[in-house]
């Protein structure tokens, strides 16, 4: 039985939050989720099917579900007390700082969406579940945006950390992902100074084209698209929270001139380093 339980989704910046699946409106089922979807079931159940099986998420359970998923429909049983998050892929890659433990860990979560978890551990989550309801309607006012970034990480590290707990002695790594782990962990040493694909192929001894194959179909994305990604992160984590100049900044990461950089950092954003700088501090 779907939930008739009435509650406002609050939404900002592709992060949502709502309290039962009836308020899942800007998710047309079935679909391929383009969203980290987050589920949290304290008491009745809930129940979807995904990759075309049918799940049942139970009283002090979670569910995390990384973008890529094919999901047919989600439904709450009339006693769900719980909550979901959705926040996109683009929000995800721009709030998270470093991917160097993100990545390979958060592939825990297509193997073990769904794992247990204590009561201590539920009210826990539910407390950053309310940060967010409140957070979310106020976002606006003086470094809303930043106060909403570190709620992210918040709940990305803290359902990372339950994830990894409860899965560290579970099976081995396959050959792909345990590439991928040596890509990122190259990757987060030499970003500020490589961007070239050969440069970590040839330091990984496999091909460009194994490489990218591989990375694809384990995480989604190319290497070079990784790469990009990376210097990004890093370059709007400079002009978030230093007080470098574009000029510096380019410098710091390995560009020829200031010029290039700009170039670069709009072509994969759409808006140039100061346009962003300036969109945070309200100019």
């Amino acid at each position: 039985m779907v939930s008739s339980l009435a509650s406002n989704v609050i939404e900002q910046q592709d992060i949502k939050v709502f309290s039962s699946a009836a308020e899942i409106s800007h998710i047309s089922f079935p679909t391929s989720l383009n969203s980290m979807l987050l589920a949290v079931c304290g008491n009745g159940e809930i129940t979807g099917r995904i990759d075309v099986v049918t799940r049942r998420i139970g009283a002090n359970q979670l569910m995390v579900l990384r973008p890529g998923h094919l999901v047919d429909r989600f439904e709450t049983s009339s006693d769900f007390r719980g909550f979901f998050i959705t926040v996109s892929s683009e929000s995800l890659h721009t709030m998270l700082p470093s991917f160097q433990y993100v990545i390979p860990y958060s592939l825990l979560y297509s193997h073990n969406p769904i794992i247990d978890i204590s009561r201590e551990e539920y009210d826990a989550l539910t407390l950053i579940y309310d940060l967010f309801r409140r957070h979310l309607r106020t976002v606006e006012r003086p470094f809303g945006t930043m106060a909403l970034e570190s709620l992210c990480e918040l709940l990305f590290f803290n359902t990372l950390s339950l994830y990894a707990q409860r899965t560290r002695d579970v099976g081995h790594k396959s050959r792909r992902e345990e590439l991928l782990t040596r890509f990122m962990d190259t990757l987060e040493r030499h970003f500020r100074v490589e961007r070239s694909v050969n440069f970590y192929a040839d330091a990984l001894f496999v091909t460009p084209k194994h490489l990218s194959a591989v990375l694809k179909e384990v995480s989604g994305q190319t290497a070079g698209e990784w790469i990009d990604n990376r210097v990004i992160l890093e370059a709007k984590k400079m002009l978030r929270t230093t007080g470098m100049n574009i000029l510096e900044i380019s410098s710091a990461l390995n560009f020829s001139n200031q010029s290039f950089f700009g170039k670069y950092f709009k072509h994969l954003t759409g808006i140039s380093p100061r346009e962003y700088r300036n969109n945070l501090s309200g100019i």
